[in-house]
């Protein structure tokens, strides 16, 4: 059956926790990684700093987008409020492209003038915790991602991710400037850490800007919705001008549909409304569009299969032979 206001109401809330869950996450991570920074004099610390400080920025543009893309639509926006949350991830992902430059530059000012590393091991821990919890706030928001459909949630689990895997890199550069004395590796992991965060942001603002652009749904997704058409194949003639797209977490379809012209409104009116039903149930928050046509409205020049003209009763198949 189709979705309820009640699971959509569950949606919205769940999308809200994982948002001020990860608001509040990449605060204390923020605060921690510089002053972690200030103490030890490590660039990769610093470069952590400073890549947390753009995470705490976009998760709380991603906490406020939230809480307008969930509102229903209304008269000045018929349509709703989900682009909203497209432009949030799409601020998200290139916000990250400045802080990877200042990062290659501040990595380069260190290679010029290498400081010592102090407090290492505190550096170490620290790092080896942001790791821990970044990694466990990944794994969170990615769940509340995958069930919400969130775009602006998924972008905030990159982040994540790119945390954790940028703390990990920067606790082992920590353990191999200790026991060798290489300072160069500091800057080094620095600018890696900048090539890795330039990596996750472009297929993320590639996909908010297609989705801005009104970019069809999936291969995948549209492929489900042709099958789930095709079940109705003994009712209608043929389908076409199938058009999708998405809006935030919501869906649109709209396709021409061909019936028999010797239909009643009401017969095809049934027919699309359970189509839509089908539609709507296998894509919770679909808003499906159909245009109904009569099968005397195309040039057809080859009988088609439908039930009616099968029984020999379709009087413009007739006219045909």
């Amino acid at each position: 059956m189709t979705s309820s206001p009640h699971d959509h109401s569950q949606q919205e809330s769940q999308r809200f926790r994982a948002a001020t869950f990860a608001l509040v996450v990449t605060l204390v991570l923020t605060v921690g990684k510089f002053l972690i920074a200030h103490i030890t004099s490590s660039v990769g610390v610093l470069s952590e700093g400073i890549h947390s400080s753009l995470d705490l920025l976009s998760a709380a543009v991603a906490f406020f987008t939230i809480r307008e893309a969930i509102k229903p639509a209304d008269a000045d926006h018929p349509f709703g409020h989900g682009k909203i949350e497209t432009l949030s991830s799409l601020l998200e992902a290139t916000l990250l492209v400045p802080a990877s430059f200042f990062i290659f530059y501040e990595s380069y000012e260190h290679w010029k003038n290498p400081t010592e590393l102090k407090e290492p091991w505190l550096a170490f821990g620290v790092m080896v915790v942001a790791l821990l919890v970044s990694f466990a706030a990944f794994l969170h928001n990615r769940g509340a991602a995958k069930s919400t459909e969130s775009r602006a949630i998924e972008v905030n689990a990159l982040h994540f991710l790119a945390d954790a895997a940028t703390s990990g890199g920067v606790a082992l550069g920590i353990v191999v400037i200790y026991f060798t004395g290489l300072t160069w590796i500091d800057p080094l992991i620095g600018i890696l850490i900048g090539l890795y965060i330039l990596y996750l942001s472009a297929p993320q603002i590639w996909a908010a800007v297609q989705e801005l652009a009104d970019s069809r749904l999936p291969d995948s997704e549209i492929a489900e919705i042709e099958a789930l058409i095709k079940t109705y194949a003994n009712r209608i003639i043929e389908i076409h001008d199938l058009r999708t797209r998405k809006s935030g977490i919501n869906r649109y379809i709209e396709f021409h549909l061909t019936t028999c012209g010797k239909e009643t409104v009401e017969e095809s009116h049934q027919v699309c409304d359970e189509m839509e039903h089908s539609i709507e149930t296998r894509f919770p928050r679909a808003t499906v569009s159909i245009h109904v046509e009569p099968c005397g409205n195309h040039d057809i020049d080859q009988p088609i299969q439908c039930a009616r003209s099968i029984q020999g009763e379709c009087e413009f198949r007739k006219k045909l032979k």
